[in-house]
C-alpha cells in the first residue's frame, strides 16, 4: 500500500524532464555511462563535469548506472525509480517502526497501525517532494531506505541468537555503510543505533556493537578518503552571534512547512538581506524577526514536552532521534545553505512517529480524541493533493525556475539560472534582465558577470564584453570560462582563433572537457592534428574513463589515416558508453 501510495501522489513526476542538478549527474556525468566504470565511479566525488563539491555518493552515482543503461536520457524511467525509492523508504520505516515498538513491549496490533500511519503521512507529506521528484535528491531516499533497513536488521540481531544473530548484524553491517555511501547523512544512523542500544541498558553484545559500527566507518573512510576530491568553496560562515537567530528562525520555517506546507520552493534561505530602507525591505527584515520570535517560542515548547515524557519511554527515545536527525541540518553548523525542504525528509519521520503515537495514547472515547481525529483526518487527506500539485512544479527547467523564483526562491543562484536559460533561448532582452537581478543581490558575483559578458557578445557589444571578462580573475573555473569567451569574442570580432588564449583556459582551474573540446576543434580546424591528438592523450591521461575523448581521437586517428589506431579508440569509446551509438547522432568534431 504505501509504495502504491507513494506511486499515486508522484504520477505526475513521470512526464516531467531533468532540471538543475539533474542535467549534470545524469547529462554531463561520463562515469555512469558503463558497467566498466562502476569501480572507477567509487573514486571520484559527484559532480564530476560541474562545479566542485563535497559530496561522495557512489551508490547514487550506480543507480544512475543502471537507469542509463536501462532508460538511456528518458526521464520518465529516472522518475519511476526515484519513487520506487521513496516508496521503499517508507516501506524500510515501517518495518523499523514497528521493530523499535516491539522492543519497547508494544502489542502487535497497535504497533503496527502506528507504524502504518506513521509511515502513511510521511510518504505523502509534500514536504518530501524535492528529494523524490528531483532525481538529484535521489541520495535521500536512498540513504533513508538503507538506513531504517540497518536499523530493523540491527534491532533484529539483538533478539537473535547463534547464526542468525551474525547473519543480521553483517546485513545491518552492509545496509550501514550502503546509507552513509548514498548520502553523508547516512552516517547518523550509526548514532541513532548507538542512541537505541545503549537506551535498552545491555549487558552484553557492546563490544559487538561498537565493533560493528567501527567497522561501517573504517570501510566508509577507506572509500571516501583516497577518492579525487576538488574541494568546493568554503560558504561564508555566520557571526558566532547570530547562528542562534539562525537557528530560531530555521525551526520557525521548518515548522511552517510540516503543518501547512503551501508555499514549497528548493531555494530556500532565512537570513536578513536589507535591500535599503523602502517598505518591502523594512517588511521583509521585520517578518524574519517574528520568525525568530516564533522559533525561540518553539524550542521552549520542544524542550518543555521533552520534559514532560520523559517517563514515556518510546515517545522519549523517538523524541530524542528527532533531535539527533535534526540537528546537523538545525543552522548550528555552516552549510551551503542555512534551511533546505529536503533536509527535513529524516528528521520528519521520527517527529512523525512522535506525533503518532502522541495522538493514539489519547482516550478512546473522549470529545478531544475526536477532535483532533476530524483535524487530522482533513490535513491527512490534503497532503497527497498538495504532493500531486507540487510535483508539476517540476516539469522542465523554465518551469522550475520560474515557479521556484515567485514562490519566494529569488536567489542571485536562480537568476542566474534563469539568465542561462533565456540565452541558450536565443531571448537576450530577458536573459539581461534576469542578469540584471542576480547582480543587484550580489554585484560581484563571477558566474552572473561571465553571462552578461555572452549576452553582450550576442548583441555584438564587444568592447562592454571584454571589459567584463577581464574583471573575472576567480574562482579559477570561472575563470577558465572567461578566458574561453575572451577567445569567442576575439573570433567574433577579427575572424582569428586565439590558440593561445584556448590553451591557457584549458589550463586554468579543474579539468573542463567542454573547454578542452573547444581548443582540441580549433587544432583540428586550423589544421593541427597531431597537436589536438597529444592535448587529447593529456585529457585521457587525467581522464581515461570519458568516451567522448576517446570518440574524438579515433575521429582525429581516422581523418589523418590512422584507421587502426582509430578503430581501437573508437572501440574504448564504445566501452566506456553502453550507448555511444545513440549518443553520436553526429561527430563530435
Amino acid at each position: 500500500m504505501l509504495l502504491l501510495l507513494a506511486l499515486v501522489s508522484y504520477a505526475p513526476a513521470l512526464r516531467n524532464g531533468f532540471v538543475w542538478d539533474d542535467q549534470a549527474l545524469i547529462l554531463r556525468d561520463p562515469l555512469i555511462r558503463s558497467w566498466r566504470l562502476i569501480g572507477e565511479g567509487f573514486q571520484h566525488y559527484l559532480f564530476t563535469d560541474a562545479a566542485a563539491s563535497d559530496f561522495y555518493r557512489p551508490l547514487q552515482r550506480l543507480s544512475y548506472t543502471f537507469d542509463y543503461a536501462i532508460f538511456f536520457l528518458s526521464p520518465a524511467g529516472y522518475h519511476l525509480v526515484s519513487i520506487l525509492w521513496h516508496g521503499a523508504a517508507a516501506i524500510a520505516l515501517f518495518f523499523f517502526a514497528e521493530e523499535f515498538l516491539a522492543v519497547c513491549d508494544w502489542e502487535a496490533g497497535r504497533r503496527a497501525r502506528v507504524a502504518f500511519l506513521a509511515a502513511l503521512v510521511w510518504v505523502w507529506h509534500p514536504v518530501q517532494s524535492s528529494a523524490v521528484v528531483y532525481i538529484a535528491g535521489r541520495a535521500d531516499s536512498m540513504a533513508v531506505a538503507f538506513g531504517f533497513l540497518a536499523l530493523f536488521l540491527a534491532s533484529r540481531m539483538g533478539r537473535a541468537s547463534g547464526g542468525h544473530r551474525t547473519a543480521f548484524g553483517l546485513a545491518a553491517g552492509v545496509c550501514f555503510l550502503a546509507s552513509a555511501l548514498s548520502k553523508e547523512m547516512g552516517l547518523i544512523f550509526l548514532l541513532i543505533w548507538l542512541i537505541i542500544f545503549f537506551a535498552q541498558r545491555p549487558r552484553s553484545s557492546v563490544f559487538a556493537t561498537v565493533g560493528l559500527v567501527a567497522t561501517v566507518l573504517a570501510a566508509y573512510l577507506s572509500l571516501r578518503l583516497p577518492a579525487e576530491h576538488l574541494p568546493a568553496p568554503v560558504p561564508p560562515r555566520e557571526p558566532v552571534l547570530v547562528r542562534p537567530i539562525v537557528v530560531a528562525r530555521a525551526v520557525a520555517e521548518y515548522a511552517g512547512l510540516l503543518i501547512c506546507p503551501l508555499r514549497l520552493h528548493m531555494e530556500r534561505d532565512v537570513e536578513t538581506h536589507p535591500s535599503g530602507w523602502d517598505d518591502a525591505s523594512l517588511n521583509a527584515a521585520a517578518w524574519r524577526e517574528l520568525q525568530t520570535l516564533v522559533g525561540i517560542l518553539l524550542i521552549v515548547a520542544w524542550g518543555y514536552a521533552f520534559w514532560r515524557i520523559r517517563k514515556r519511554r518510546a515517545l522519549f527515545l523517538l523524541w530524542l532521534l528527532a533531535l539527533v536527525a535534526y540537528l546537523p541540518v538545525s543552522g548550528l553548523f555552516t552549510l551551503n545553505a542555512t534551511v533546505a525542504e529536503h533536509w527535513l525528509y529524516l528528521p520528519s519521520a521520527f517527529l512523525f512517529l512522535v506525533g503518532v503515537i502522541a495522538f493514539d495514547s489519547l482516550g478512546e472515547d473522549s470529545l478531544r480524541r475526536n477532535f483532533v481525529s476530524v483535524c487530522l483526518t482533513i490535513w491527512l487527506l490534503a497532503l497527497p493533493v498538495r504532493t500531486f500539485v507540487r510535483t508539476f512544479d517540476w516539469k522542465d527547467q523554465r518551469t522550475f525556475l520560474t515557479r521556484t523564483i515567485e514562490a519566494g526562491g529569488d536567489s542571485a543562484r536562480m537568476w542566474i539560472n534563469l539568465g542561462g536559460l533565456e540565452l541558450s533561448e536565443g531571448h537576450l532582452d530577458a536573459a539581461r534582465k534576469a542578469l540584471d537581478r542576480a547582480l543587484t543581490k550580489e554585484p560581484d558575483n563571477p558566474l552572473a558577470r561571465l553571462n552578461v559578458a555572452a549576452v553582450l557578445i550576442k548583441q555584438g557589444d564587444f568592447p562592454a564584453a571584454r571589459a567584463l571578462l577581464k574583471k573575472i580573475n576567480d574562482p579559477p573555473d570561472v575563470w577558465a570560462r572567461a578566458e574561453e569567451s575572451l577567445a569567442v569574442l576575439e573570433n567574433r570580432e577579427t575572424g582569428n582563433v586565439n590558440l593561445m588564449r584556448l590553451r591557457l583556459a584549458s589550463r586554468l582551474g579543474p579539468p573542463n572537457w567542454a573547454i578542452e573540446q573547444r581548443y582540441i576543434k580549433a587544432l583540428k580546424d586550423l589544421n593541427f592534428p597531431d597537436r589536438a591528438i597529444i592535448e587529447l592523450k593529456t585529457c585521457l591521461g587525467v581522464a581515461p574513463y570519458r568516451a567522448e575523448s576517446w570518440q574524438v581521437m579515433g575521429e582525429l586517428l581516422h581523418h589523418i589515416g590512422r584507421p587502426k589506431e582509430a578503430a581501437i579508440a573508437l572501440a574504448e569509446a564504445e566501452a566506456n558508453d553502453v550507448h555511444l551509438h545513440d549518443r553520436a547522432a553526429k561527430p563530435l568534431l
